[in-house]
């Protein structure tokens, strides 16, 4: 899974169309504020049923863009703080995953601001749960019943998706692969992809590929993408991309802290 940019990349295109969103509202001079820290069970997710999700097993953390008084999200394993203008965001080259956490959680706070897409702070407590309830109907009304590639194990969409169509998980995490959970056998997110992508009909990824730079492969495949989570709100909504996140939050500030 390549690093770095081109001229048809992914990345590329949907520097483009961020771009232009920004100079349709005049926008690029204002200020963002980024944070990142590693949040704690009851900041991330709430008070889940379970306790093996990535949040809150530490493997990634949240990067929180804010613009405007809205707030958009990324997941990364490589995060940190920015403060800056929104213009300094739209100028970054995106060569590692740290600039790309930071441009993705800013684009998602602008998709936010702009209307374009209001859901883009992760879900909480029940939250999760309710999501996995609502998958397989998802999948049936839109594609009927497809063989479905996840990339990127969620245990809860994983474990209701398995039960009703055929599934392939891959993920990056040598904890995870070669690892049956719940009757879902978790493969490896390089070493089987190809043959896994042969045997799809539908790709299911979390917005992390986004942030990892290994979106194109999907993005790129001829096959149907859909998104799942608030990492790829922007991006979905610029690219006209299928997203599947029905309890995920407003990031527009309310006021109470949230």
């Amino acid at each position: 899974m390549t690093k770095g940019i081109n001229s048809s990349s992914f990345l590329t295109r949907l520097k483009k169309e961020f771009v232009k969103l920004v100079d349709k509202y005049q926008i690029g001079q204002m200020r963002v504020k980024v944070r990142a820290k590693l949040l704690s069970p009851e900041d991330a997710i709430g008070s889940t049923k379970r306790d093996d999700y990535v949040l809150l097993r530490g493997k990634e953390r949240l990067m929180q863009a804010e613009v405007l008084g809205c707030k958009g999200q990324a997941f990364t394993s490589a995060p940190g703080n920015f403060d800056g203008a929104l213009e300094d965001v739209l100028a970054m080259p995106l060569t590692n995953d740290f600039q790309r956490a930071i441009y993705i959680a800013t684009l998602n706070a602008v998709i936010c601001h702009t209307g374009k897409a209001a859901n883009t702070i992760h879900c909480r407590n029940e939250g999760p749960e309710l999501c996995a309830r609502q998958a397989v109907d998802f999948f049936q009304k839109n594609y009927g019943r497809p063989r479905i590639l996840m990339i990127g194990y969620q245990p809860a969409l994983a474990e209701a998706l398995n039960e009703a169509f055929p599934l392939i998980v891959l993920d990056l995490d040598p904890a995870n692969i070669g690892v049956t959970k719940k009757g879902v056998l978790i493969k490896d997110g390089v070493a089987d992809l190809d043959e896994s992508l042969a045997a799809s009909d539908v790709i299911f990824s979390t917005g992390s590929v986004i942030c990892n730079n290994s979106i194109d492969v999907f993005y790129n495949s001829g096959k149907p993408l859909v998104l799942f989570g608030t990492t790829g709100a922007g991006a979905a909504a610029l690219l006209d991309i299928a997203r599947f996140c029905p309890e995920s939050g407003s990031g527009i500030h309310t006021g109470d802290g949230s």
